[in-house]
């Protein structure tokens, strides 16, 4: 049923990076807080109760339509090892917060800041604020130098209080992104998109996302699996476009556990909200507004304990869509889990789906260069079947090997579309290609393999390596459109002593198949009948490799430097758009 599976053989780095001072806290049930700036390989081990902040924004390859991208650049995170936690350093005190400045090359200037303010022994306060922006030129395949600049800001406020064994936690957050819609694949730019404010397509069109929003939770990080406990999260986010997109979305979420005579009762549920405005609807061929309102259930029986557990339930979804019919969705939820040896090796299976809902920002964060107005139907991921398991090598090694096979119906997958530009200026009609992605849909069967190690040895060197094969089968779709048979990252952290503090990162991506639909010549009264012409693109496998290195002047002050995409490889992050090739990034950090 698949195709015999490739080896791969990747991963060899010799190289310096980094160790930056990021920053973050962690907050224990008597809300203790551990203010260290460390080099941090982000969730790599479950190291931290809360999540740690990048300083700088990396040049990371995304592809698998499930991570939030970023224009121009985007972010990576390797999977989260279920191991044993490891032990690490005794926590310092190292004041309040973090400001770091520097400037790159082409011109690319970078501000962060870090602050907790930690005089309450219940209580948590936290903001972050980032700047990141590059007024780059980039070479396209077929030779045309054209401006692809972008700026990321991010504001982060975080409040966390702890009463009783609860915590209840509080995120407002802001980000705005702008960028060009700079691409075209394979040839030259034909010459009317060349010319000034043309509005054939998103050429040369400038581009901006803003997202605000607040999280509101509360849960019992201490509960044992048999303790009675509630707790839920709501999150609201306003997002809009400068091309004048508008999104409302809204998520509650209740999770309930309650020990019964024989086992433990769990349920989930909760209600998702959310509005598009000032898109092209599917369904009516028009420019309209379009809401859903997503209803789910999710009870299930636990039994068993820490050793041997076993959960059994039903996961359900109501869905009502505006521009689709409504649909009542059911898969199953179940779990096993079984451990032989406690903190060194554990063993699970289980079967489950989900409904996904491809809400607006959700499709425009994982591929920017999306038609603005699109609208994606929602997807259903009837049934996941996985296994794996995990534990310790060594007492400083955690591991943890895994495999899934999903069954999805309405995959989207993107492409551009090709036709014909009719102009009395231009004779013949040139090929314009719309630079802008569209999106058709496929049932989908995926086979995933993965494997994934971390290793820390005493506080000097962590090493964190993830490797991921995918495997698909299809419907209609000759290829999983834009999607890599695998992919691979490693990370490096060392300390060379109490100043200098060295990293690097690889990333590694495997080569995909684009797609370009050629629509029919409207001048040749046969072709109405004639289908697409489907055109199937190559895309070289990616290589991206980022050092970085922090050398500390005296107990406030540091200097760093990072080398991005050293690999110096403009790889396609999406067909057409090449990434910024080697880039450089220095800069001094104050602690206080």
């Amino acid at each position: 049923m698949f195709k015999s599976i490739q080896y791969i053989l990747v991963i060899i780095l010799m190289g310096i990076g980094l160790a930056a001072q990021a920053q973050r806290d962690t907050l224990t049930q008597e809300v203790e807080v551990t203010k260290a700036y460390k080099p941090t390989l982000s969730d790599a081990n479950k190291l931290n109760s809360m999540p740690t902040i990048d300083e700088t924004e990396h040049q990371k390859p995304t592809f698998n339509y499930t991570i939030n991208s970023q224009p121009v650049f985007s972010s990576f995170s390797v999977n989260p090892l279920k191991a044993a936690i490891i032990e690490t350093q005794a926590p310092q005190d190292n004041g309040y917060g973090l400001v770091r400045a520097g400037l790159g090359t082409t011109f690319r200037p970078y501000g962060e800041v870090f602050f907790n303010n930690v005089n309450s022994k219940n209580s948590l306060f936290g903001i972050h604020a980032m700047h990141l922006s590059s007024f780059d030129k980039i070479e396209l395949e077929g030779g045309d130098k054209v401006d692809a600049p972008f700026m990321k800001n991010e504001v982060d406020l975080f409040v966390k209080h702890l009463f009783r064994d609860n915590v209840l936690s509080v995120n407002i957050d802001f980000k705005h992104d702008a960028f060009n819609y700079y691409g075209y694949p394979l040839v030259a730019v034909p010459d009317p998109l060349l010319e000034n404010n043309q509005d054939i397509n998103y050429f040369d069109t400038k581009q901006s996302f803003a997202k605000g929003g607040i999280n509101i939770g509360l849960k019992n990080p201490t509960a044992e699996y048999d303790d009675a406990t509630i707790g839920f999260n709501f999150i609201y986010h306003y997002f809009g476009t400068k091309t004048d997109q508008r999104e409302h979305y809204a998520n509650f979420i209740m999770d309930v556990q309650q020990p019964m005579i024989t086992g433990v009762g769990l349920l989930e549920g909760g209600i998702l909200y959310t509005q598009a405005s000032d898109i092209f609807l599917q369904a009516d061929s028009a420019i309209g507004n379009r809401s859903q309102i997503i209803i789910h259930a999710k009870p299930a029986w636990f039994i068993g304990d820490e050793t041997a557990n076993l959960k059994l339930g039903v996961n359900t979804w109501f869905a009502m869509v505006s521009d689709e019919d409504a649909v009542a969705k059911l898969s199953p939820n179940i779990r096993a889990n079984w451990t032989p040896v406690p903190e060194l090796i554990s063993l699970y299976a289980g079967i489950d789906g989900k409904y996904i809902s491809n809400h607006y920002s959700k499709i425009a964060y994982e591929n920017p260069f999306t038609d603005p107005e699109h609208d994606v139907m929602n997807a259903f991921q009837k049934f996941r079947f996985y296994g794996g398991f995990d534990g310790k090598l060594s007492k400083k090694t955690n591991f943890k090997v895994s495999a899934e096979y999903s069954i999805t119906d309405n995959q989207p997958f993107y492409y551009l579309s090709e036709s014909l530009y009719f102009d009395p200026d231009y004779n013949p009609a040139p090929l314009v290609t719309d630079n802008t992605f569209k999106v058709l849909y496929d049932n989908t069967n995926r086979l995933k393999l993965n494997a994934e190690l971390f290793h820390a040895s005493t506080d000097k060197l962590e090493l964190t390596a993830s490797v991921n094969y995918y495997n698909y089968k299809l419907d209609e779709q000759e290829e999983a459109w834009n999607l890599p048979t695998w992919d691979a990252t490693l990370n490096i952290g060392y300390k060379v002593n109490e100043q200098l503090s060295l990293s690097a990162d690889i990333f590694l991506m495997g080569e995909r198949k684009a797609l370009v639909i050629q629509q029919p010549d409207p001048r040749n009264l046969t072709a109405v009948a004639l289908p697409p012409t489907y055109k199937s693109n190559n895309l070289d496998a990616a290589f991206d490799l980022n050092l970085k290195g922090n050398y500390q002047l005296t107990n406030k002050f540091a200097v760093f430097g990072q080398l991005n995409n050293f690999g110096f490889q403009k790889y396609q992050r999406w067909f057409g758009y090449p990434v910024q090739s080697f880039n450089m990034l220095a800069g001094i950090s104050y602690s206080f």
